[in-house]
């Protein structure tokens, strides 16, 4: 009776230690932008071109609930004192050999790809597609606390 008693502990407890737990991701990540270059696709050229380049602010808000291909990402772009909002709901992502991050988004009416390359401190915004590829891009360059510029103190 003990030999069977023992054995049958020993399942459980190997049984309960054998199921692993999925890691829940719950992270909101927010990031700044103080410039960011607009490129737009030339059919002819069958190139991107340079269409502009804003020194603005941006706000890029990625937000992962439970895994990292479930969430939203929402951007706030400020062009001559309008803001815009661009986002959607994350269905994909990836994360390559390079360390490059990709979500792919989806919202009501559009599709977009957005890319994090950390080591180049810039996020690229690819949306509006047609049947080949992404027509418009935006690459946003990341400003983070360590880089800003030392204020002046507020001292009296």
């Amino acid at each position: 009776m003990k030999y069977i008693l023992s054995t049958v502990f020993l399942f459980v407890v190997f049984f309960s230690n054998a199921q692993t737990t999925p890691v829940k991701v719950n992270e909101q990540r927010r990031f700044s932008s103080d410039s960011r270059l607009f490129y737009v696709w030339n059919q002819e050229r069958e190139a991107y071109d340079l269409k502009d380049t804003e020194y603005e602010s941006s706000v890029i808000d990625i937000r992962e609930i439970n895994t990292k291909s479930n969430g939203y990402i929402a951007i706030a772009l400020t062009d001559d004192g309008k803001t815009r909002l661009y986002h959607g709901s994350i269905v994909n992502y990836s994360l390559d050999e390079e360390g490059v991050a990709t979500w792919i988004l989806r919202s009501k009416s559009a599709r977009g790809k957005l890319s994090l390359d950390p080591k180049a401190k810039k996020i690229t915004y690819s949306f509006e597609s047609n049947e080949t590829r992404y027509v418009k891009i935006f690459v946003f360059n990341l400003f983070f606390a360590d880089d800003a510029p030392d204020m002046p103190s507020q001292e009296n």
